[in-house]
């Protein structure tokens, strides 16, 4: 692996000297590309040329653009043994002190495209903020993927051999267009794109090449190619590089690959902060159709779990379409987590199904609770339940590794949210004390209970959940009995614009004795189910379990295996 710089410049040569100083001292070998610049710039550009140095300067007799430089600068440094390329524009925006980390990252993924995601001072054009984000979004429909962050930043590692093919191959934006075109074209060949935070800064005295009006169209008329693209290349993008589905179709369901990510959140919080409702689901409906095409797995385990319902409820087996109902479900309920993290979800908005005063009639208003919840409609509105009556911290225990992430997007989007995610990939004692002393400060703990979490199978309880045997956890109910508090049962759906809430006390305190534990494991499951069962039947399209609930019982089963074995 070979890299080199390349600099594409048009009359900017202010910063030169100081960014090649610091390439120098990275020992990168630096191309400038003098794109048609005036006799000043152009002067100044030459007098850097110093090939000893591994300094070299090529100037464009016309200016050809951004990509043309670029491409011109890729070949010339192919044609000297370069097999990736960092580019860095001239006008001094980009902190350099962040290169070696991009060096680092592209020495580890030698066929990745790194590029920076920038982090703006507060000298950043409005407009330029709101023209990029609503690039980034038309980025999002062409790929339909979150993967590319950003794809206007300057700052980036190119493999040469993937650019040029692509080059010579297809039109590629010559001017400001190019380096969004560039990635997305790329991303459609493969090439995974891995982002890096960089700031960024606009210095006194450098002036900006954009046009307003003859860029924004150029980017414009970009942006209607690449959606036509999209739509021509969909099949064989979905058949070729949609996302793996895995071989087994008893996958567990933390195995599964993402279908999103705490970054797409921040997106939807964003969406949801400046365009509402109708902004969100128009940002997610592509998606939502592409992960159904490629999402086999989910596909097949909604089709099996909705004939499954129906079934029971006397009716014909559903077609593919209510499949596709359910994951359009399924991005509903998440634009309504969104609007209840931003407190947009308003106490009367909310339906107790026992009646809106019961609740609190039940709970002292300083009564610290657990609830029990399951993957179905959309339990964050219980934020405006507790707002009814009082201001508090409801903490959410979730299985994943993006925590952190998920509270940072709340952190800067919706600040006076309530809502704390606590990961926990299993509950020690660490945890254990940690959520005793929230249960001691009065506030509210939510678990799910309707999944086995990964390597927990030896802790779960076979019950007979729509018609068939199938394993809940055993985790939730260990945790009610150490915290030794109030344990409810909920779950929340949206019926037309306002929210039902099921909700009933599972036990006033949870009691395990010890030389009966299991069996009373077994009892507050079977209580669970049975609460639950019937809401599913009621509203099947609201449980977002998209994967085969019960293939690991069958699984073991035909194995030979006990419950105790497993």
């Amino acid at each position: 692996m070979n890299i080199c710089a390349l600099i594409p410049s048009y009359d900017h040569y202010r910063e030169l000297p100081r960014i090649i100083e610091y390439l120098r001292t990275l020992q990168l070998a630096v191309f400038i590309i003098d794109d048609g610049s005036g006799t000043t710039a152009a002067r100044a550009m030459a007098d850097q040329h110093d090939p000893e140095r591994g300094i070299h300067v090529l100037r464009l007799a016309q200016n050809s653009g951004k990509g043309g430089a670029v491409i011109a600068g890729m070949r010339a440094a192919v044609a000297q043994g370069y097999t990736h390329a960092v580019q860095i524009d001239a006008d001094g925006q980009h902190d350099l002190e962040q290169l070696p980390a991009l060096l680092e990252q592209a020495r580890q993924q030698p066929r990745a495209l790194i590029s920076g995601r920038p982090c703006f001072d507060a000298g950043v054009p409005v407009m330029r903020r709101y023209g990029r984000w609503l690039t980034n979004v038309m980025v999002w429909c062409e790929t339909l993927s979150l993967r590319i962050r950003d794809s206007m930043c300057g700052f980036r590692c190119y493999p040469l051999a993937d650019c040029l093919m692509l080059a010579d191959s297809e039109p590629l934006g010559s001017r400001m267009d190019f380096d969004t075109d560039i990635m997305v074209r790329l991303f459609w060949r493969g090439v995974t794109t891995v982002h890096l935070p960089v700031a960024v800064r606009y210095p006194p005295g450098n002036p900006s090449n954009f046009r307003l009006w003859r860029d924004n169209v150029r980017i414009t008329r970009m942006h209607l190619r690449l959606l036509t693209g999209m739509l021509y290349r969909l099949p064989r993008f979905i058949r070729d590089r949609g996302w793996q589905a895995p071989t087994r179709a008893s996958s567990h369901w933390a195995r599964l690959q993402e279908r999103g990510t705490a970054r797409g959140l921040q997106l939807l919080l964003a969406a949801y902060r400046y365009g509402g409702r109708r902004t969100c689901l128009a940002l997610l409906m592509p998606a939502v159709i592409y992960f159904y095409l490629s999402g086999r797995e989910q596909r097949r385990a909604s089709q099996a779990y909705l004939t499954r319902v129906a079934h029971l409820n006397g009716q014909p087996p559903p077609g593919r379409w209510q499949s596709l109902r359910h994951f359009f479900s399924f991005a509903n309920a998440a634009v309504d987590k969104v609007a209840a993290w931003c407190g947009a979800i308003k106490t009367d908005q909310v339906r107790l199904v026992d009646g809106s005063h019961t609740l609190f009639k039940q709970i002292d208003h300083s009564q610290a609770v657990l609830l029990l919840v399951p993957h179905f409609g959309n339990i964050e509105c219980i934020r405006a339940i507790a707002n009814r009556a009082r201001n508090f911290q409801v903490n959410v225990l979730i299985h994943r590794n993006n925590a952190r992430l998920f509270n940072h997007a709340l952190e800067q989007l919706a600040p006076d949210s309530q809502i704390k995610l606590i990961e926990v990939n299993d509950i020690g004692p660490d945890t254990a004390l940690l959520l005793q002393e929230k249960i001691a400060a009065g506030e509210w703990i939510v678990i799910a209970a309707d999944r086995v979490a990964i390597g927990a199978r030896e802790r779960s309880v076979t019950v007979n959940f729509l018609g068939s045997p199938a394993e809940f956890p055993q985790g939730p109910i260990i945790l009610a009995h150490v915290l030794q508090c109030p344990v409810y049962m909920v779950a929340a759906w949206r019926e037309g614009d306002l929210f039902q809430v099921a909700w009933q006390q599972l036990a006033e305190r949870v009691e395990l004795p010890r030389a009966d534990r299991e069996a009373a494991i077994q009892h507050y499951m079977n209580d669970y189910a049975r609460w639950l069962e019937p809401l599913v039947l009621a509203q099947p399209l609201q449980w977002f379990n998209f994967y085969d609930f019960w293939a690991d019982f069958h699984s073991a089963k035909e194995a030979g295996m006990t419950t105790d074995e497993r």
